[in-house]
């Protein structure tokens, strides 16, 4: 099915992300910033979330890709199968474990559905200086 009608409703990067057996999606920790003291970055851990709107009951195939200006993808292509419910929306969860970010900038990751976008969030990938790291202070 073609990907007019298909839309993304919320796509974000966050720290933990899970749907309850109801199908209610939790997102913990939303961010769109990544600092590091010296390239290439690495992202430990986190989530890509994505909310699809489209018609009730119907399957689609879907593709997830994260790019840079100057880099194609970053990581390989992710296929996603899903079937939307009688709402005609459905939850998409990918973890994302240690991937790299070679240089700073603006990173885009990128849902598709038959080469066309549906929907894209944004990580900027920032390259600080050890003095401008906060230190956590706690109370005596």
């Amino acid at each position: 099915m073609k990907g007019t009608n298909l839309q993304t409703e919320i796509v974000a990067l966050c720290d933990y992300a899970m749907v309850s057996k109801e199908n209610k999606l939790t997102i913990a920790g939303i961010f769109d910033e990544l600092r590091t003291i010296k390239p290439p970055a690495v992202l430990a851990r986190g989530f890509l979330v994505a909310t699809v709107s489209g018609t009730p009951e119907t399957a689609y195939k879907l593709t997830v890709e994260l790019q840079h200006d100057r880099r194609k993808n970053i990581i390989p292509p992710t296929n996603v199968d899903i079937y939307t419910s009688t709402n005609g929306k459905n939850n998409i969860i990918l973890e994302l474990v240690g991937v790299t970010f070679p240089e700073e900038g603006k990173y885009n990751f990128r849902v598709y559905n038959e080469d066309i976008s549906i929907g894209s969030t944004q990580l900027l990938v920032i390259h600080v200086d050890k003095s401008q790291t906060s230190e956590v202070k706690r109370p005596n």
